[in-house]
């Protein structure tokens, strides 16, 4: 391709963003990766393929492309997996302790003119919902609709060539331990386990703290400060937290920063939806 042009505009969200469309362009001494898309995907593709180098982007491209970045030799086969892959899931934006984050898609769908709990859930906000609050009291359908979830996560991560490198799964616990297990730490563990990969609880202080999303921010860090521990070493792990449903992101940032100190090499995260509020 001599001339990529995209003919969808890019508009960055402050809460994650797909990759609209991207193209590799050969030339004698390597070749351009010319990307339409969040700043998050120059970062995953840098994680997987280190020999990427940023490139002013040409003022006459600036309204088609967000980004090009050279290397040499061709476009590797896991560097296109990885870009298709970033098309269909969501990017997390990067917040604090999370750099690469990804989301199968948002929870609602909007629609205009109709007010946000009006509109419609997403084919897996929906799944996630019926997990969570319709079937509660019955284990059998709660069981059926977390292994459609499962395995959504799993076809995920097997496909994209970064998270594929985990070594080690945690969760994000849920607010009231007191209860049996939530259905995020079920998630995780299904995962660990079809995957083959270690699994480790996190732990908390508190056996029940008020939901995150009932708090504004500064209760959510109130409640959230101190809250979790991994009680096994991480040290050179590369690990991936697992949660269900994402808005604030502020559990999921505290889980990843234990884990770090816990000696992480690398700390992923993946939800199955995000959510339009923060």
């Amino acid at each position: 391709m001599s001339n990529p042009s995209p003919v969808t505009p890019f508009s960055s969200d402050s809460r994650a963003n797909r990759l609209y469309t991207w193209a590799s362009v050969d030339h004698k001494t390597g070749h351009d990766l010319w990307l339409r898309g969040p700043e998050e995907v120059v970062t995953q593709v840098r994680i997987l393929a280190p020999e990427y180098r940023p490139l002013r982007l040409p003022m006459a491209s600036s309204w088609q492309w967000t980004h090009v970045l050279r290397a040499p030799g061709s476009c590797r086969p896991d560097v296109a997996e990885l870009l298709e892959t970033l098309r269909v899931v969501l990017s997390l934006r990067s917040d604090r302790n999370l750099i690469v984050g990804v989301a199968l898609d948002w929870y609602k769908k909007p629609v205009e003119g109709v007010p946000p709990n009006s509109w419609p859930n997403t084919e897996v906000g929906e799944l996630i919902h019926r997990g969570k609050y319709w079937y509660q009291t019955d284990a059998q359908k709660q069981a059926e609709v977390g292994r459609d979830v499962v395995s959504r996560l799993c076809r995920a991560i097997q496909r994209h060539p970064v998270l594929r490198q985990v070594e080690v799964i945690l969760d994000v616990p849920g607010h009231d331990s007191r209860k049996r297990v939530s259905f995020g730490s079920r998630m995780a563990d299904a995962i660990a386990r079809n995957l083959g990969r270690d699994r480790i609880r996190v732990q908390t202080r508190d056996e029940f703290r008020p939901a995150a999303k009932s708090l504004d921010a500064a209760g959510r860090a109130a409640v959230l400060r101190d809250q979790f521990r991994v009680d096994q070493s991480l040290v050179d792990r590369v690990v991936l937290v697992v949660d269900d449903v994402l808005r604030s992101g502020d559990s999921m940032n505290e889980v990843v920063g234990v884990a770090y100190r816990a000696g992480a090499k690398r700390v992923d995260g993946i939800c199955a939806a995000r959510t339009l509020k923060r």
